[in-house]
């Protein structure tokens, strides 16, 4: 997988998210979340692993309660911020 490839995946995972509420969370899209560390790791992607796995984290330990909700969401945004610059920045991250 590429880094592209992971950029867009995770594009459309967070997509998914934005619509949905963290309190009733699909077990594949963590699945998939923590698929995509693994890859992020293999391809040299510090922040992005991090991000991915902080996200993915939350979403295992949010459940109905609404701090951890929130949570999800900053996490959420987290990505999407470092997803929007990776793509200015030309699939490059900063060592």
């Amino acid at each position: 997988m590429t880094v592209e490839e992971v950029k867009t995946e995770l594009e459309k995972i967070i997509a998914s998210l934005s619509s949905s509420d963290f309190g009733n969370i699909d077990s594949l899209v963590v699945e998939k979340l923590d698929k995509l560390t693994v890859t992020a790791g293999e391809l040299n992607m510090k922040e992005g692993k991090r991000l991915v796995e902080n996200l993915a984290g939350a979403m295992k330990s949010a459940k109905e309660e609404k701090s951890r909700i929130e949570s999800c969401n900053v996490r959420l945004m987290a990505l999407d911020f470092y997803l929007k610059k990776l793509s200015v920045d030309g699939n490059t991250e900063e060592l």
